[in-house]
């Protein structure tokens, strides 16, 4: 029986990325949500909302490619799981600047 490393990997740095996101949301509660009406670029939590968001998948295309056979396949279904995400991201993050009433963000937040 082969051990899958590249699966392993994956499952414990999805594992230790969701966690730490987790955790330090619950242990920046307060600080989250006292100043939710004004933009806070000095908060605590930004850097492990963007482990979650950066960090999250890679490790979760780890799994989905340890599953596949060839060195190229990998490569592509990597590349294409990873860069999708990013590109999602970066839409999303456009159209909470451009609309943010769509997503429940008051209309001056960005402007302080």
């Amino acid at each position: 029986m082969k051990i899958n490393y590249l699966r392993i990997i994956g499952i414990v740095s999805t594992t230790i990325i969701v966690s730490v996101f987790f955790v330090t949301a619950e242990i920046y509660k307060e600080e989250i949500n006292k100043n939710s009406q004004i933009a806070d670029l000095e908060n605590p939590f930004l850097p492990y909302a963007g482990l979650f968001l950066f960090g999250l998948p890679p490790s979760v295309a780890c799994i989905v490619i340890s599953f596949l056979n060839s060195t190229k396949s990998k490569i592509i279904a990597f590349s294409s799981i990873v860069a999708a995400s990013v590109i999602v991201i970066f839409i999303i993050a456009f159209l909470m600047l451009e609309y943010p009433s769509i997503f429940g963000i008051p209309e001056s937040y960005w402007e302080s």
